[in-house]
């Protein structure tokens, strides 16, 4: 299978950049990078809402293979600001899926970049820890991508724009008890 030629790249805060390809959403963003080490359940990830405002870097090399099934969202509204990958997979095989990552993606204006050697991501993070991280075009360059870092101040506070507002009420018939749930992420 011939690859074709890169169209999307990180550059992280400390000048490193990383080269892949777009899938979902192709806006630039700017992200706070971090890792996670499952080997199932990026539909999980992605609509995790402690991953609110963050590129996730997936330490599995192979992700979107299984789709997107529709009871499985951890929240309504995915808040993550984009996923890094190995090898992104756009062909489905589960009868559950109903959707590809990317088609969600772009729905939900994540953005994606796949073809990124993310062990080495994934040793810089835990080496050098978590930084900042701009997915971008290749045609800015190391010098932009770094100002438009600088200028873009982090996004803070996710807990009000993911925590519940309201009360809900879940009514079984014949109940026998009341049970009350303090939301930290249900």
């Amino acid at each position: 299978m011939e690859r074709k030629e890169f169209d999307r790249k990180l550059i992280l805060e400390d000048g490193s950049e990383y080269y892949g390809y777009a899938f979902g959403d192709t806006s630039d963003k700017v992200t706070e990078i971090v890792f996670n080490t499952s080997m199932v359940g990026y539909q999980e990830i992605i609509s995790d809402p402690s991953y609110t405002y963050q590129s996730v870097v997936m330490t599995y090399p192979l992700i979107g293979n299984y789709g997107i099934a529709n009871d499985d969202y951890e929240t309504d509204i995915p808040t993550i600001g984009g996923l890094i990958v190995r090898e992104y997979n756009d062909f489905p095989s589960n009868f559950r899926s109903k959707r590809t990552l990317s088609e969600i993606m772009e729905k939900y204006h994540i953005t994606g970049i796949s073809g990124v050697d993310t062990r080495k991501l994934t040793r810089s993070i835990r080496d050098l820890g978590s930084r900042r991280v701009l997915i971008t075009g290749l045609n800015t360059s190391v010098e932009e991508g770094l100002k438009i870092i600088e200028e873009n101040p982090y996004e803070h506070d996710a807990v009000k724009l993911v925590s519940c507002k309201s009360k809900w009420r879940s009514n079984v018939f014949d109940a026998r008890y009341h049970i009350v749930a303090i939301d930290c992420g249900i």
